[in-house]
């Protein structure tokens, strides 16, 4: 290999880490936007269909903007992995609804919903829950800790409607799942 190969080989190299930063910095950053906050953590809950008390230890990730103001309405995501297979009969279409909870800065309540899914989701399969969203205007500048508080998921099978209640387990601390540092 002659000295000018080695030099276009090695040109080549740093163009290639110069792309790939750039593609996991738009990743990050998305399309001309700023990056979101976000964390992950695991809620215990206990959930109930008919007589049966079931655990869903739910894997949570939560999304906010990354430069709340006071003032503003935001938009508050939570990214839900799927319910445990308890149901005993297939699923046709399910919705999920929820409250996050906010403490910190600006403490309360807020709710949240997913759009109506379709399955069918075939006896005792997962039941993929999705995200869940809701909106909160902000009042208070400073640090507000949000997490995922009760939940229900309202199953639909043969024409009948059943609800999910799951509330997080009292015995297992909630993870504080989402930072945000409100500015004026």
């Amino acid at each position: 290999m002659s000295i000018s190969q080695k030099k276009t080989k090695g040109r080549g190299a740093v163009r290639g880490l110069a792309i790939g930063s750039s593609a996991v910095l738009l990743a990050t950053v998305g399309f001309g936007g700023s990056p979101a906050s976000a964390g992950t953590g695991t809620v215990a809950y206990s959930c109930k269909i008919f007589s049966t008390t079931f655990d869903y230890n739910a894997k949570v990730t939560m999304k906010g903007p990354a430069k709340p103001k006071v003032g503003k309405t935001v938009t508050i995501t939570a990214d839900l992995s799927a319910l445990p297979g308890v149901s005993p009969v297939a699923v046709d279409s399910w919705r999920t609804t929820g409250k996050f909870t906010a403490s910190g800065a600006q403490k309360g309540s807020i709710n949240a919903s997913g759009p109506k899914k379709k399955g069918p989701v075939k006896a005792k399969a997962k039941i993929p829950l999705g995200k869940i969203t809701g909106k909160v205007k902000l009042k208070k500048a400073g640090k507000v800790t949000l997490t995922l508080g009760t939940l229900k998921i309202t199953a639909v099978a043969f024409g009948s409607s059943v609800t999910m209640p799951c509330t997080p387990k009292k015995n297992k601390p909630l993870p504080k799942l989402l930072n945000l540092t409100v500015k004026r």
